[in-house]
């Protein structure tokens, strides 16, 4: 009898498991990717950090440096330093934030054309910085269209996901409760099956951390492609707004660890 109630708690345990992590990513990727409207803010973060700037920077010199002659006299460091120093305008950044806005109508489903990173905005701040006083050659830059442009195919697309979100999390949450419950009640080593649970959503906070934000900073920006490189840095400076997730997550499993050596 002992076996079959174990057997029946196994088979509960890893479908409440499954449920659980499903539950938890949906709720991660709610708070970072899918709230409407979100990655603006993130974009204004991302510039505000100096290794992202100088990505971009990088990537729009690159992109433009033969595009015009007036650009062949101007040393690549030079152009990359005026763009990087364009990025911190406040009327640049705003512009940035709309390519974010688009990234994430990609990503909702609500649009699927090509995005252009840079604008008028960012070539008229770099005319200024390279040359100040409405001089002939400030005229001949800020008509340079500085940036590059990210194909909508490059973009995935969650749309039906994001329309079933709110009844996903609700379901498995619910789901996960019911049976991670059912497997404590009718387990026969009770101690075991908790100790299984609490290792296991440890492993879910690891598991995030991993996908949400180890991922984006360290592994997608050494992927030399321009798209990803300002994705990545968009989704990575939206990580502190999950944080709590990812600190109840794992301080429930160490408390149901513990609780597991008293029971």
């Amino acid at each position: 009898m002992a076996f079959i109630r174990q057997r029946v708690a196994g088979i509960l345990l890893l479908v409440g498991l499954l449920c659980s992590w499903v539950g938890l990513t949906s709720v991660v990727l709610r708070q970072t990717i899918l709230i409407p409207g979100q990655f603006t803010s993130y974009a204004y973060k991302a510039l505000g950090n100096a290794a992202v700037r100088s990505e971009v920077a990088g990537i729009i010199a690159t992109d433009v440096e033969n595009s015009h002659p007036i650009l062949q006299s101007i040393p690549k460091p030079k152009l990359a330093s005026a763009i990087d120093s364009a990025l911190t305008k406040p009327s640049v950044k705003a512009e940035f934030a709309n390519v974010a806005l688009q990234i994430q109508q990609h990503i909702l489903g609500l649009q699927n054309g090509p995005i252009q990173v840079g604008g008028p905005t960012l070539s008229t701040a770099i005319a200024q910085i390279i040359a100040p006083g409405n001089s002939p050659e400030e005229q001949a830059l800020a008509q340079i269209p500085f940036g590059f442009q990210i194909s909508g195919s490059s973009i995935p697309s969650l749309k039906s996901y994001y329309q079933k979100l709110n009844a996903i999390i609700k379901i498995s949450l619910v789901a996960a409760a019911a049976t991670l419950l059912s497997a404590l009640m009718i387990s026969a080593k009770k101690s075991k099956t908790l100790r299984k649970i609490g290792i296991a959503f440890i492993g879910f906070s690891a598991f995030e951390v991993l996908l949400f934000w180890a991922v984006p900073k360290y592994f997608l920006p050494h992927i030399k492609n321009g798209p990803l490189e300002v994705i990545a840095a968009i989704v990575n400076a939206s990580s502190s707004s999950v944080d709590p997730i990812y600190l109840t997550a794992f301080g429930a499993g160490i408390s149901l660890s513990l609780i597991s050596f008293l029971i």
